[in-house]
């Protein structure tokens, strides 16, 4: 007898966890690299109550959680997991956690503002920046490599809202620069490119709907924990180019190919004034599935902006379909020659293979992918039968000179046992044997967004 799938996005792992724990001296297949001294983190929804059982659930629309390992000296110190919870009862971010200015932050977008973590998961508390981040940040700011600015472009999850927030925060976490940009419709605006010289807005046709918006509010048991952006065939496709710590009147609007755009792997400056933009593109998202983004299969794709000639070119750039794109961090806003993504479905998902195969309306992780931008090589590890990943966060060596000198770090679910490891790869050599495996007491569940954090980023 076969079963029918309730909602993709609370079963299996995508299934929330009940509980907090904290589990110490971790056992470790092969040997860790004692140079990896901090914390792998990862953040994503873990809906609770009637949401974990509610079949319109969307995955984007729970509390957050985030789960951490603790590295040092060669050891796994420890696995914790929490609630992430800020100042205010429903303040949860749930999609990203990253450093910055020496406080490790949650983040969420829409609206709402990060909310500082302690280093060791236990102590939380809403942080605005002085006010600057009051209206919110997006899920996915650039911080540059040289100056160590951190670059957010965020949109206002509410109906009436006609412009993003463009703000820029130096290294010691002071805001620099504001400016409003106007925007109609409401964009969702999951990310934004940063280059040497310029930032890059994305304005693409997946916006507020109006009759969404009108059940979240009311409550009412059908709208369930429904997110209320939709495909709207009358939004344009854009791109916006103003320079960095500039204003509206600077800003230069690009007509761009007719897609949606969850995750930008990496942006630079070209020598003719144009911009190399390397992105993960759906045709089409909320259009046919409004639980998650699986209307069709991503495709990692080159776009080339050109202010002269007031285009942007595409160039489809593998057969492969990837997610969860990433780079090393010294590389952002520079060109660059390798993206580390997770692969969608558990043998690697063609372009032309049938929608079908994606997990009953959603994305489902597969392998790890490596991709050279310059030959269109790929190198994949699959790491076993019932085992799949999400996304890389890569590490650098100290000392690398070779741009893929390094690490690879990601939690990997295993289906036999439902539990998860925290797995070291060698970035240069994906396709070879597991550095070292974190065994982890419990299961991850697939979330959103993770990253290394160095003890020397936010001390202990």
């Amino acid at each position: 007898m076969t079963s029918t799938i309730l909602n993709p996005y609370l079963e299996g792992n995508f299934a929330p966890v009940p509980d907090e724990v904290s589990v110490g001296d971790l056992p470790v297949t092969g040997t860790l690299p004692r140079e990896l001294n901090g914390r792998y983190l990862r953040v994503g929804p873990n809906p609770t109550g009637p949401a974990a059982t509610d079949v319109n659930h969307h995955w984007f629309a729970a509390h957050g959680m985030v789960h951490g390992v603790r590295l040092r000296d060669g050891r796994a110190e420890w696995y914790r997991n929490r609630f992430v919870q800020g100042d205010a009862p429903n303040h949860s971010p749930n999609t990203n956690i990253l450093a910055h200015g020496g406080r490790l932050l949650a983040l969420v977008e829409g609206g709402r503002p990060p909310v500082s973590i302690a280093p060791d998961l236990n102590r939380m508390a809403t942080w605005d920046c002085d006010g600057a981040l009051r209206g919110g940040v997006t899920a996915h700011p650039k911080i540059d490599p040289a100056s160590g600015e951190l670059h957010s472009v965020t949109y206002l999850l509410r109906p009436g809202s006609e412009h993003l927030r463009y703000v820029v925060i130096d290294a010691t976490g002071k805001a620099t620069h504001t400016a409003e940009l106007p925007v109609p419709g409401v964009p969702l605006v999951h990310d934004m490119a940063l280059t040497d010289t310029r930032v890059v807005v994305l304005d693409l046709p997946v916006t507020l709907s109006m009759a969404a918006a009108a059940r979240v509010a009311s409550g009412t048991p059908e709208s369930g924990g429904e997110f209320p952006m939709r495909w709207t065939e009358e939004h344009p496709s854009r791109v916006g180019v103003l320079p960095r710590g500039g204003t509206a009147e600077q800003l230069r609007w690009f007509d761009a190919p007719r897609c949606y755009v969850f995750h930008v792997l990496n942006a630079y400056d070209n020598p003719d004034g144009s911009i190399t933009m390397d992105v993960c593109r759906y045709d089409t998202v909320f259009r046919d599935e409004y639980r998650g983004p699986a209307d069709v299969l991503p495709a990692l794709a080159r776009w080339t902006i050109d202010p002269a000639r007031g285009t942007v070119s595409e160039q489809i750039m593998s057969d492969h379909s990837v997610e969860w794109p990433r780079i090393g961090p010294e590389l952002v806003g520079r060109p660059h020659r390798y993206g580390w993504f997770g692969g969608i479905g558990a043998d690697g998902l063609h372009l032309s293979d049938d929608v079908n195969r994606v997990r009953g309306g959603s994305l489902e992780p597969g392998p790890l992918v490596k991709f050279d931008t310059t030959t269109g090589e790929i190198s994949t590890h699959h790491f076993g039968i019932g085992r799949v990943t999400q996304e890389p966060a890569f590490v650098p060596r100290p000392g690398a000179e070779a741009e893929d000198d390094g690490w690879i770090l990601s939690v990997v679910h295993d289906a036999a046992t439902d539990h998860s490891e925290l797995v070291v790869l060698d970035a240069a050599d994906v396709e070879a044997d597991p550095i070292a495996r974190v065994h982890l007491p419990r299961r991850v569940p697939f979330g959103f967004h993770g990253n290394w954090i160095a003890d020397n980023d936010i001390g202990e």
